[in-house]
């Protein structure tokens, strides 16, 4: 048994569990990664952040770094399977490859004198003694265990949803990274599917992201592989040049979107849940990382803050991001119905909407203007008498 009793450790080494141990450690607060595989490896293509988050990797030393590997976006773009419906300006909006994140994450997490355990895979935790036991028979003593392991994770089926398993949400998506001069994030709107690609740096990379409404329930994998022709004949109403160019050579994959319901709290005794572990969310809002770098620092803010009682600090933390994070699953829920609706009368009502308004843009700065570090710095100065107004 390894003593780490004056460390918070963190279960899983992805965007959630990397932000949280630097958010920690920036602060001066110990705490320990333990993830499951045996190395840092790849997963995921690309993924889009917008200010909500970049503000936060900013305050983390991570963005400008970030932002010379990555491509910035202030437009996009809307068509129907053939033709363009409408163009707007968009709040900041970076894209990039995931593992770009990670790499500058775990980069930053090392320098400041942060450790991951590999080949830990979580087995079971005595609350009463907060030690934690994996599968390789080690164990651990902390002062606060953090669940960052994902939408499957363990440590919420054991304490806080028995039998609650992750339900697949009746959309199936397609990834892939390809060549082309898009230089603006572009979305094809056909009845009961969707198209959105971006450019994810300068040297004409471009991610798409291809999503259907279908009943078949496809694996929660994004290791699926999938072929060129399968993608063509699942997308055939579009115009194929909707997609940056495509050789069988490359690597594509074919998953299922799954979901949880939300859960009542986010915390139990001396256990927090964040990021996927506590609210998977459908992609439909690109939020999904996003949610997880504003849990991650704001728990450590409220750690900070409270860091002779934990339970203060875990208080807050759910309070302010019960709240958020409920109202953004729900909405990315909704954007889901706009974008996949096979009804010809609502397809064009649909359209016209986003032709003639600018609700798209509207909607999107609502969002992304939200400042994390400005939420739990009310919560943590006035409790909830300022919170109870907050924005989304």
């Amino acid at each position: 048994m390894t003593d780490y009793s004056d460390h918070i450790g963190i279960i899983g080494g992805g965007i959630a569990g990397l932000t949280l141990g630097c958010s920690l450690l920036k602060d001066g607060i110990p705490a320990t990664i333990f993830e499951k595989m045996p190395e840092e490896i790849s997963h995921g293509a690309a993924l889009s952040l917008s200010s909500n988050a970049l503000r936060l990797l900013h305050r983390l030393d991570i963005y400008n770094d970030l932002k010379n590997q990555s491509f910035i976006h202030s437009a996009a773009s809307i068509q129907g399977p053939q033709k363009e419906i409408s163009s707007f300006q968009t709040p900041e909006v970076l894209t990039t490859r995931r593992q770009t994140l990670m790499t500058l994450l775990y980069s930053k997490y090392i320098n400041l004198g942060g450790e991951v355990h590999h080949d830990h895979a979580f087995a079971n935790f005595d609350t009463a003694k907060c030690e934690a036991t994996f599968t390789n028979q080690k164990k651990y003593i902390f002062k606060h265990l953090v669940a960052c392991d994902g939408i499957r994770s363990s440590i919420r089926d054991n304490f806080f949803a028995a039998n609650q398993t992750p339900k697949y949400s009746g959309y199936s998506a397609w990834r892939g990274i390809g060549k082309s001069n898009l230089q603006r994030i572009h979305f094809a709107l056909g009845p009961g599917s969707h198209i959105v690609s971006y450019p994810i740096n300068k040297t004409g990379d471009v991610s798409f992201v291809a999503v259907k409404k279908e009943d078949y329930q496809f694996k929660e994998s994004w290791k699926e592989e999938g072929s060129v022709k399968d993608l063509l004949n699942d997308f055939s109403i579009y115009d194929s040049k909707i997609f940056p160019v495509l050789e069988e050579s490359m690597s594509l994959y074919k998953w299922g979107i799954y979901i949880r319901p939300p859960l009542k709290s986010m915390i139990a005794k001396n256990i927090t849940l964040l990021g996927d572990a506590a609210h998977p969310m459908v992609p439909f809002l690109g939020q999904g990382a996003c949610m997880a770098i504003e849990d991650a620092y704001s728990f450590a803010m409220a750690c900070k803050d409270n860091i002779a009682n934990l339970l203060d600090a875990q208080q807050a933390y759910d309070f302010v991001r019960s709240k958020r994070t409920k109202k953004i699953q729900r909405l990315s829920m909704m954007q889901g119905k706009i974008y996949h609706m096979k009804n010809p009368l609502l397809v064009a009502a649909r359209n016209a909407v986003m032709k003639y308004t600018n609700i798209p843009g509207n909607d999107l700065k609502r969002i992304h203007d939200y400042d994390a570090h400005d939420e739990m710095q009310i919560y943590l100065a006035f409790g909830d008498l300022r919170s109870k107004n907050f924005n989304f």
